[in-house]
Parts: C-alpha cells; sequence; structure tokens
C-alpha cells in the first residue's frame, strides 16, 4: 500500500502549509479579530500558499537555471518559501489596516463585510491615546488614561473573542465636582465586569496631565 513518506509530508508542508502560515502570522499583526479554527484555518494556510506560488513560484522555473549552483537554488526556494509570503503578509496587513480596498469598493458604490468582524478590536486597535471611562455591571465606574501613563507602561485590551478584559495603566478618581483627580494605581478589569467604555477625546487641566 502506498502513502506518504515522511520526507513528502515535510515537503507538502514547506509547499502548501507554511508559505500561509507565514503570510497570517504577518497580516494578524495589523488586522485584529481575525481567528480562525480546524479546518477553516487549514484552507487559509493551503490558499494563501497558492496565492503566494503563483506570485513567486515562477522565479524558481523560468529566472533560475536547472544547472545554476545549489546553494543559488536553495537561496531562491528560501526567498519564495519564506520571505515571499512574509512581504505579501505585510503588504496586505497595512493595506486591509488602512482600508485602502473599502475605499475602492466605496468609489463604485459597493459596500463590503469590514475584515475586522467585532467592534471592540476595531475600536481598541485604533483609538488613539484618551480618557476613558468604564461602567461596570454594578453600575459603579472606573476612569482612567488610555495610552502609555507617567511612568511609561501601556494600557491593554485583550484581543482574545473569550476574554475581553481591560487594563488601564492610569486610574483617576471622579469627584462629585471638578476635573479628574490623578491616582498612583492602575487597574485590571475582568470581562464579564464591564457594560460600557466611553472614550473621552478632551484636553484636561494641568493637574491632570502632570504627575
Amino acid at each position: 500500500m502506498y502513502g506518504i513518506t515522511s520526507a513528502e509530508a515535510v515537503y507538502i508542508a514547506l509547499i502548501c502549509i507554511v508559505p500561509g502560515y507565514i503570510f497570517l502570522a504577518f497580516r494578524n499583526q495589523f488586522v485584529a479579530g481575525q481567528d480562525r479554527l480546524g479546518t477553516e484555518q487549514l484552507l487559509a494556510f493551503v490558499t494563501y500558499s497558492a496565492l503566494n506560488f503563483a506570485i513567486f513560484g515562477w522565479i524558481n522555473l523560468v529566472i533560475v537555471p536547472q544547472e545554476a549552483a545549489p546553494w543559488l537554488r536553495i537561496g531562491i526556494w528560501m526567498l519564495t518559501l519564506l520571505v515571499g509570503p512574509a512581504i505579501l503578509g505585510f503588504i496586505s496587513g497595512v493595506c486591509t489596516q488602512k482600508e485602502y480596498g473599502s475605499k475602492i469598493y466605496a468609489f463604485f458604490g459597493l459596500n463590503t463585510v469590514h475584515p475586522t468582524a467585532r467592534s471592540w478590536d476595531w475600536i481598541f486597535h485604533r483609538v488613539r491615546p484618551c480618557f476613558v471611562l468604564v461602567t461596570l455591571k454594578d453600575g459603579s465606574q472606573c476612569a482612567g488614561y488610555w495610552g502609555v501613563n507617567a511612568v511609561g507602561t501601556q494600557s491593554f485590551a485583550s484581543s482574545d473573542p473569550k476574554e475581553r478584559d481591560l487594563y488601564i495603566s492610569q486610574v483617576f478618581e471622579i469627584p462629585d465636582e471638578g476635573p479628574w483627580r490623578r491616582t498612583q494605581k492602575s487597574i485590571f478589569i475582568a470581562a464579564g465586569e464591564i457594560r460600557t467604555v466611553e472614550f473621552i477625546q478632551e484636553e484636561m487641566h494641568d493637574d491632570q496631565t502632570n504627575t
């Protein structure tokens, strides 16, 4: 009975899976919420590997002669299987993040599904440093600064669809009257405790912005 040998399995993985994995690894650095599971993920690897080979594979067949030195042929294959998909993934990620494709479709009067599936990923992937007001499910509120705090610690929002938690690097007290007051605290807020998050793009008083 014929079967696939270990060497053939490695070859198939290098050609059909690895380039797609590299493509998506670079693309997903710029596009949030692109998680896939099981067969869909494998199909994505194979599809992007085929796209990569269609763009770069001809180099091995047309430009590099059969009698070329082994080191040259290996180098070209490395370019095709590793460097090429990294470049394509980077370009695809940047174009998707800048929504160039949507702008082209909009020019022709077409509306498409947004590549970012969840508003949580979209807003936290794009929001600039600002003040936030988080309302919890028990009705209490937590105010803070979304960005880098005075000691350089960065706020963070989870990109895991099952755990939408928040880390606010700089907490402010909310008095009954007057501006918010800076504290020396940071806070982690569990996903199940969050009701709403408000983003406040306003200038604050000197006692709030200075350490």
